[in-house]
């Protein structure tokens, strides 16, 4: 029963509206935003109404991190469905089991991710707190790492008292987070001290994961995956290790996780043009991409080529070095120009710049200004039985689409 209005416009705003809700992805120039504050609406920002929501649930989980919310958030869902607890889900993306991003449930569990940007998941106030990793991000934000590193500390201690913290055990600044916290936790990760961790990890055919799940040191079986990489083993491990809290069994656990087969946009299958398969991916940060270059290398095929977008100028600044790093993973690399988000384009920094990095390591990579020159070059270069990835947070998802449709 909504009424949705594309595009911003001052007269969208009337002084009948009782609250206005805004996302800290808005811009403070925004004329919605601006007409709202001269009429003095009541506002609340996306994840205050969000937290306010959660207060109504017995069972409020959050999932943090620099990376991985969705995908873990998802495959928590997953289990949550399996096990018949009938959750409230709100996840970043497109999850094919609920339809959509959101799913409205009749029990007192509420799962949803928690985002750091702009501060935001410190509206939340969780039984189950979930930190997936800690790194440098959204510094138009933050100042340093530091600064990132006390608001997961803030986060965490605003778990609730009879809560549970599940952490990243691998991560070099879990002892700074938990500092001073007297909420229970447990740890998961690689390392075999964690309380969650995997051994035996293997990869089939079509590159999805499984290993052997230890548990307080205890053996429990095989855990398989239908998706790909490492990371995603480490997103599962923080999945078991909430959802054997909340105290479902392992077997719904192991359907749950073993039915997710990936979220919008992280390694999606988009088809095939002739021998070559397309896949699309959302990775916009260097620790991301190496994820997903990593499990394309479990992924059949002869070369691997990825059109990389760079999403926002600030993170294109701030981890240059880090980003052409990360994309040496590929054989051949497209770059398209950076995707301006909210921001706006100062001449600091270019997609060039990370050509010019790649160029003095003797990568094959070229720029185009143009999404018709790429999909051109792809058609004329991209061959046989290569993998062919499209990458990045903004709309490069549409180069590998309008290809598609254009076969």
């Amino acid at each position: 029963g909504a009424h949705i209005i594309y595009g911003q416009k001052v007269e969208n705003i009337t002084r009948d509206i009782g609250c206005v809700v805004y996302t800290a992805a808005i811009n403070r120039n925004n004329p919605e935003l601006i007409e709202a504050v001269a009429l003095k609406i009541p506002m609340l920002t996306r994840a205050e109404l969000l937290g306010q929501l959660m207060k109504n649930y017995d069972t409020p989980i959050a999932v943090s991190g620099t990376h991985g919310k969705t995908t873990t958030t998802s495959m928590i869902s997953h289990i949550l469905l399996e096990g018949d607890l009938d959750p409230t889900i709100s996840v970043g993306g497109i999850l094919k089991a609920i339809g959509g991003n959101i799913r409205v449930g009749n029990s007192g569990t509420f799962i949803t991710e928690a985002c750091e940007y702009t501060n935001s998941f410190l509206e939340f106030y969780p039984l189950y707190s979930i930190i997936l990793n800690v790194e440098e991000d959204h510094m138009d934000f933050f100042k340093d790492i530091e600064d990132i590193k006390n608001s997961f500390h803030k986060f965490a201690s605003q778990t609730a008292d009879d809560g549970l913290i599940i952490i990243n055990g691998d991560m070099e600044h879990t002892d700074f987070i938990l500092n001073g916290l007297a909420q229970k936790h447990v740890t998961f990760g690689l390392n075999p001290e964690n309380d969650y961790t995997a051994t035996d990890i293997a990869f089939d055919k079509e590159g999805n994961a499984s290993y052997n799940l230890v548990a307080h040191g205890e053996p429990k079986g095989r855990i398989a995956l239908n998706v790909k990489g490492c990371h995603n083993v480490m997103n599962s491990l923080a999945a078991i290790a909430c959802t054997e809290a909340i105290g479902l069994p392992l077997d719904a656990i192991r359907k749950g996780l073993l039915s997710f087969g990936g979220t919008h946009r992280r390694f999606e299958y988009k088809g095939s043009l002739g021998d070559v398969t397309v896949i699309d991916d959302y990775a916009h940060h260097p620790t991301e991409i190496r994820a997903t270059l990593s499990a394309a290398k479990d992924y059949p095929h002869d070369e691997l080529w990825v059109i990389f977008q760079p999403h926002t100028y600030t993170r294109t600044k701030a981890f240059l070095p880090e980003f052409a790093k990360a994309l040496e993973q590929a054989d051949h690399i497209v770059l398209a120009d950076i995707y301006a988000a909210r921001e706006v384009d100062t001449g600091e920094v270019s997609s060039k710049d990370v050509m010019k990095l790649l160029q003095e390591d003797g990568q094959d990579v070229h720029y185009f200004p143009s999404f018709e020159e790429i999909k051109d070059f792809v058609k004329a270069h991209v061959k046989g039985h290569d993998l062919l990835i499209t990458m990045g947070a903004g709309n490069v998802v549409e180069i590998g689409e309008e290809l598609l449709a254009e076969k």
